[in-house]
């Protein structure tokens, strides 16, 4: 029993050796999330089973799941599995990671409720497993092709993100070799998990997949394929929110942690000097694009994240308990 799961829903061990876990992670997104699920029962490779991981969702997401999808005639069997509160992305994936490996699956497809896949990406994922056992493809939105993350600036704790054409139409293979992670439709081969365990579900949302993937590659190929088979339905925020802003400057202190554990130097002068060009960044968003009511809120959101982060506070912010 995976603990904070709802225990009047059954979790019951499937047998072992059985092909694919498709993992969806969500919370209050329930059209979303119906779109998601939809486009997982007409793929050309349907994956074998499906778990749905709700983060406490009370927009009437279980309802539906339980209604619409929890008893299919055909098709992939599928498990819900409601969390006992809100774990952020992080536990969210921390909690399906944990059930579809306890389960024996072969493979785990992670995915947020709010992208809709292509109907032969499964299929196209699947003809790379030779080659990797941790393989994202391209993904995009309506409008635009997300930006590939896949490189590390170790020095400061942060990504640097080059566009994903230049990278590609550089390259000769139909994948590139990463160190870095998106779950956003990846599929990791068990073996991951064996070999590095669970995503740290203190990341509470961003950051436990990019550094999940620069683990991982110490282990197989990440790769990205050239291909696309993700469509993300909503677009990136131009504005960040409160609990963004405040993640976004707290979570580098854990992947910090992250970094130095894998045996990087992360020089702390180099560190803080990138945290406060992020932090002047922010406030002169912020002063620019918040509403008046909004400005000291969201500038006390980001320097709470620096203290929090400082002092090793992770998991749910605590603003979000009240």
């Amino acid at each position: 029993m995976i603990p904070g799961i709802d225990r009047e829903v059954s979790t019951e061990t499937l047998p072992l050796t059985c092909g694919i876990c498709a993992v969806v992670v969500t919370f209050n997104r329930r059209e979303l999330l119906r779109e998601c699920l939809a486009s997982l029962l007409v793929q050309t490779r349907v994956p074998d089973h499906i778990a749905v991981i709700d983060n406490h969702s009370t927009d009437g997401t279980l309802e539906m799941l339980r209604s619409e999808f929890e008893n299919l005639e055909t098709g992939p069997g599928i498990t819900i599995l409601p969390l006992g509160e809100n774990r952020g992305g992080a536990g969210g994936f921390a909690a399906g990671f944990d059930w579809a490996h306890n389960n024996g699956f072969d493979w785990i497809w992670v995915m947020d409720d709010d992208i809709e896949m292509m109907p032969g990406t499964l299929e196209m994922l699947l003809s790379y497993r030779e080659v990797s056992e941790f393989i994202q493809c391209r993904r995009k939105t309506r409008d635009s092709e997300l930006i590939l993350d896949s490189l590390w600036d170790v020095s400061a704790g942060s990504a640097a993100h080059p566009h994903s054409r230049v990278m590609h139409e550089n390259g000769r293979r139909p994948w590139l070799s990463v160190q870095w992670g998106n779950f956003e439709g990846a599929l990791i081969h068990r073996s991951v998990v064996d070999q590095i365990g669970l995503p740290d579900e203190r990341f509470f949302i961003g950051g436990d997949d990019s550094t999940y993937g620069l683990e991982a590659s110490f282990h197989t190929n990440v790769i990205y394929v050239k291909e696309y088979g993700v469509q993300r339905k909503l677009e990136l925020p131009v504005r960040r929110s409160r609990l963004g802003h405040y993640l976004m400057l707290r979570n580098r202190f854990l992947i910090r942690q992250h970094l130095v554990k894998l045996g990087f130097s992360v020089h702390p002068v180099v560190f803080w000097a990138s945290q406060m060009v992020s932090l002047g960044w922010v406030v002169k968003s912020v002063v620019r694009d918040a509403g008046e009511g909004r400005k000291m809120l969201m500038i006390g959101a980001v320097l709470q994240g620096i203290w929090d982060g400082a002092r090793g506070r992770f998991g749910r912010p605590g603003f979000l308990r009240a």
